[in-house]
């Protein structure tokens, strides 16, 4: 395996504290940022309002965002920023909008880009890169880019009201990145530092949600932003993004993600990735640790089989035609040693129903 690694460890500068959006101001001005679009979600503008420092000095143009991380979307953004001379993109919502607003300021000239999450269902925060969509919803692959977030700013009080189902989303999400890199950095018999760094990361990302994303569910629930819940709500964005961010391609995807690209279904994204990490390890013969995570999946209603996410109906043509788009020349799958085929993805499907009933 033979890949160029580019790592991009982390954003320029991260903040996450109580009050962490008071310092937008001073940080804007540090910046010569004198303009900016600020795209939002209409629930996170709601939900974040109240945390949001005065501008005096530096304009603020607020955009709604349209729903989904397109090439549509972007270049809506893109137009506005032309329009406006806007000196930056801030973003504040979930992870389409974290991509979208990287993606508009990276085409937009490299403007910086400002992350404000109000959520902590994926490490879109943290991570330069943007996953993109159709407008309808489906996944149409990945762009990464040369430049890092500039801010990102973490107001705890904001995240804590999320709604919940998208924090243990992000918990999932973060599971996945341990059993994703494992299959591929196990392949390197000498890994470069930054490959130890990214392994380290996957490691924080097995063992923390395995530890702690119970009793931080709980503490969410009752509205307790705990040390335990910081943890792990930082373990959500940072440690996953730090995994692709020192590994590059090596720390991205193997298996799970291009299954969740190619389950066309309307669910959460942790959601469909938990399910592709046991499609990854029924493909790699990992029976005993599908067991050992079985508890942790019936905990978080995580799926485990096809009829929790209501495609039990499918017939082995039609998951053949899930396995195709999830082994398309290029996917990540092929990272898993040896030849991946779709009829290999779709016997470990069926071996895993078997398994779990």
């Amino acid at each position: 395996m033979l890949m160029n690694l580019n790592p991009r460890p982390a954003p320029q500068e991260y903040l996450c504290r109580e009050g962490a959006y008071d310092t937008l101001p001073e940080k804007l001005a540090e910046r010569f940022i004198k303009k900016a679009i600020l795209v939002h979600g209409t629930k996170s503008m709601a939900v974040a309002q109240p945390f949001l420092p005065v501008f005096d000095d530096i304009v603020i143009i607020p955009i709604a965002f349209n729903v989904e991380c397109s090439e549509e979307e972007i270049q809506r953004l893109v137009s506005l920023c032309a329009s406006e001379q806007a000196d930056a993109i801030i973003g504040l919502g979930g992870g389409k909008i974290m991509d979208t607003a990287k993606a508009a300021a990276y085409r937009s000239g490299a403007l910086p880009v400002i992350l404000l999450p109000t959520m902590a269902s994926n490490c879109a925060a943290w991570t330069p890169l943007s996953v993109l969509y159709t407008p309808s919803g489906n996944s149409t692959g990945f762009e990464v880019y040369p430049q890092q977030i500039s801010l990102l700013l973490i107001e705890p009080r904001v995240i804590i009201n999320s709604p919940i189902p998208f924090f243990i989303a992000g918990i999932a999400d973060t599971l996945a990145k341990w059993y994703e890199a494992d299959a591929i950095l196990s392949q390197i018999n000498e890994p470069s530092l930054a490959l130890d760094f990214c392994r380290y990361a996957a490691q924080v990302c097995h063992d923390i949600p395995l530890a702690l994303g119970e009793k931080a569910v709980e503490d969410m629930r009752n509205k307790q932003p705990t040390s335990t819940w910081i943890k792990v709500m930082e373990t959500n964005i940072i440690a996953g993004g730090l995994v692709g961010g020192f590994g590059d391609e090596y720390g991205r995807t193997a298996a799970a993600h291009p299954i969740h690209d190619a389950l066309t279904l309307r669910a959460l994204h942790g959601v469909k990735v938990a399910y592709g990490v046991l499609v990854q390890l029924a493909m790699e013969g990992k029976w005993d640790e599908i067991d050992r995570l079985s508890t942790f999946y019936n905990t978080f209603n995580l799926p485990r089989c096809l009829a929790d996410l209501n495609l039990n109906h499918l017939t082995d043509n039609e998951l053949l035609i899930i396995a195709n788009r999830a082994c398309e020349p290029g996917e990540s799958i092929h990272f898993l040693p040896g030849e991946v085929t779709p009829q290999l993805v779709v016997s470990a499907i069926r071996n895993l129903e078997k398994h779990n009933y």
